[in-house]
């Protein structure tokens, strides 16, 4: 049985979302903070926002670079392969 492709890409959005904010941020600030030891609250959440941002924005990148090898590669028609992937039905 083949899951549809949405029910992928909704969960690959929520594990993204999670894994850069949960794990990655944070573990980028412990070791920010183990080079210096003392550092502002602010310059801390700067990191742990820019770290997670950017963990989550290039795991984005890795998914469409997913579905450009699979062949979709008109943006315009992406949703529709994602609703409806011609190649299955």
């Amino acid at each position: 049985m083949m899951s549809h492709p949405l029910t992928f890409l909704v969960g690959y959005v929520l594990v993204t979302f999670i894994l850069s904010f949960v794990a990655i941020g944070p573990l980028v600030v412990f070791v920010s903070m183990l080079f210096r030891r003392r550092m502002e609250k602010r310059y801390t959440e700067g990191i742990y926002l820019g770290a997670s941002a950017t963990a989550f924005a290039f795991m984005i990148l890795h998914y469409l670079l997913y579905l450009r090898g699979y062949g979709v590669t008109n943006g315009s028609r992406l949703f529709g392969d994602l609703f409806y992937p011609s190649r299955y039905f």
